[in-house]
């Protein structure tokens, strides 16, 4: 500090640099605001001193100073900090997809050390402060540019790089993102054959476990899978302004085995018989076949469930009470059926003996039987309520918004108060039978019946809605009466207290007590028949029938046919068409049937 500073200073001494100390006997330095002052002792006191540091360069008197110096108000002191700069950076860095690009920043700085305030000192030792200043020299345009000469031209964030010229930090900043390409989907096969068990109600209104469970069968012609393909997504752009194709979907091929057919292009598998339909993945084929054989391997009980198929059925083991089993093909029982019900669409084959049990074959004769005159009932009352419904609704004015199915429901409380009786009856006969032996008219017939009931009758819009029904309703009939029948058989060894139903023969290897056989073709016993009715609509052969305590058995055989006995007891009945006898004594070899005038007559053979 020279002189003339350290005048002006000793005149005010309340309101300059420093806080003056007075006339003392040494002498004393100090900094304040980065400069160093000093005031002379008084007399012949010692001189201040000041030692510097590292940091900070001192002059004296233009002189550079290393250690401890004496310095006085004359001379001129200089403080000259050490600065040095840090060179920043910024790279570009773009991700392996090319979706995204980033600036790794790396800020410049400016280092310069100060001195730091110390109070009035006799041997003043000087001290340095670091001070930093960040330097960051880029701008919009020279950001952009290095962007661009690293080929990232699409997908500029403007407002990410104002941000960091605002406000520059050291670090990785995204500055450029892609347009990513769009979602692709996979090809998706929906199985049309697999569905949850039904929980069939019974009339108390409990669940029935017996029909828990629920084996997959189709009929011929029946959809077993339907794929939907899937769509490679849109392609997307990179920020290098790149096409980025999507992902390329997984594709599933359907491939046919027997019994199955791929058609509309490979999008459908269609079952070509009945049976029980599997489905085999591998890679992405999927490999699907129709098995036209269930076979149990062991008995059917509770366990089991009921068991209903569309195709053939061989059970292995026996059939418990109280179950059932039905099939559209041919039904085989290795050993005994106690107490349960077997229908079949062809042939029954019981290798054990039957107790208390009803078999059916040919059991779509014997469904159709039952159900065509409930639905004979229902389609004409169907058909009176779509004309009274018509005529309602073309009163109505041009422009009134009434569905078809208001009018329905407005009939129905009003005058086909019988209906709703009608379709619960039927709803009953549905749980009673095996509807599988309709084959695709199951569905039919359970979706007419379902359309008509409660609140759904409502989805009927228009009358050509409506109109729908009838039709279905009218095929079915068309379908039934179109059928041929096929002459089944019930082959069996022995029966006790049972029920035989046959759309053809019953063949019957060792005897039937207090049984009825009830057949469209022969029947033919090759043992016992003892209590019991035969109602055949052709030939029937016994070899022995009755008894000696005069168990009541009676034969009826059509108009036309004939009975064939070997050995027949006292009080057995046999009649032709309706004309009947009951024989007064043991009888051997006889053939009954009638004579050219139409009279019973009773002839050996």
């Amino acid at each position: 500090m020279d002189a003339k500073e350290q005048t002006a200073a000793e005149k005010k001494p309340g309101t300059d640099a420093f806080s003056s100390p007075g006339k003392i006997n040494q002498g004393a330095a100090w900094v304040k605001g980065g400069k160093i002052y000093v005031q002379d002792p008084a007399d012949e006191g010692k001189k201040a001193t000041i030692t510097p540091c590292p940091e900070v360069k001192i002059l004296v008197n233009d002189k550079p100073v290393a250690g401890k110096t004496e310095v006085s108000q004359r001379d001129k002191i200089e403080a000259i900090p050490v600065s040095r700069q840090e060179p920043g950076s910024v790279k570009v860095h773009i991700t392996p997809d090319k979706m995204s690009a980033f600036l790794e920043i790396k800020t410049g700085c400016h280092n310069i050390y100060e001195l730091v305030d110390c109070p009035p000192a006799h041997h003043l030792i000087l001290k340095a402060a670091l001070k930093k200043q960040i330097i960051f020299k880029e701008t919009r345009e020279s950001l952009i540019s290095l962007l661009i000469h690293h080929k990232v031209s699409y997908g500029i964030d403007l407002h990410a790089i104002d941000s960091i010229l605002k406000e520059p930090r050291d670090g990785m900043k995204q500055v450029a993102q892609g347009l990513p390409p769009g979602q692709s989907t996979d090809d998706i096969v929906e199985l049309l054959f697999e569905h949850n068990a039904t929980h069939y109600e019974n009339i108390k209104g409990t669940i029935d476990f017996k029909e828990m469970s629920n084996i997959p069968s189709v009929s011929m012609g029946d959809t077993l899978a339907r794929k939907m393909l899937g769509q490679e997504g849109s392609p997307g752009l990179t920020v290098t302004n790149q096409v980025c194709k999507a992902r390329e979907p997984k594709r599933i091929n359907l491939l046919a085995g027997p019994g199955v057919e791929i058609v509309e292009d490979g999008l459908k598998a269609v079952a070509t018989r009945e049976g029980q339909p599997k489905v085999q993945k591998s890679g992405n084929g999927w490999f699907f076949s129709v098995e036209p054989v269930l076979t149990i391997p062991g008995d059917v009980n509770v366990k089991t469930g009921n068991v209903r198929f569309k195709g053939d059925v061989s059970i292995l083991g026996s059939v418990d009470n109280d179950m059932s089993v039905s099939a559209t093909g041919n039904i085989t029982v290795q050993n005994i059926i106690t107490k349960c019900k077997i229908t079949a669409g062809g042939n029954v084959d019981i290798k054990g003996n039957i107790v208390n049990a009803e078999v059916i074959s040919g059991g779509f004769s014997v469904l159709c039987n039952n159900l065509k005159p409930l639905l004979q009932d229902l389609l004409r009352n169907l058909e009176d309520l779509y004309i009274s419904a018509n005529l309602m609704i073309e009163k109505l004015p041009p422009k009134t918004k009434v569905i078809f199915g208001n009018i329905l429901v407005l009939l129905i409380e009003k005058k086909f108060i019988h209906l709703n009786g009608l379709l619960d009856r039927l709803n009953k006969k549905f749980k009673e039978m095996d509807l599988k032996l309709l084959g695709s008219y199951e569905q039919v017939l359970q979706r007419t019946i379902n359309s008509l009931s409660g609140i759904n009758i409502l989805q009927y819009q228009t009358p050509g809605d409506f109109q729908k029904t009838l039709t279905d309703l009218n095929n079915f009939f068309y379908y039934v009466d179109s059928l041929v029948k096929n002459r089944s058989m019930v082959s069996i060894k022995v029966a006790l207290n049972s029920v035989i139903k046959s759309s053809g023969d019953v063949l019957v290897s060792q005897g039937c007590f207090n049984t009825h056989i009830i057949a469209e073709g022969n029947v033919k016993i090759d043992g016992i028949f003892r209590g019991g009715i035969i109602n055949a609509a052709d030939d029937v052969y016994i070899k022995e029938v009755g008894s000696q305590m005069g168990t009541k058995s009676q034969v009826a055989v059509a108009a036309d046919k004939k009975v064939k006995i070997e050995h027949a007891f006292e009080g057995v009945t046999v009649q032709i068409g309706k004309m009947s006898k009951t024989l007064d004594k043991e009888m051997f070899n006889i053939i009954v049937d009638l004579d050219d005038e139409g009279n019973l007559q009773i002839k050996n053979f």
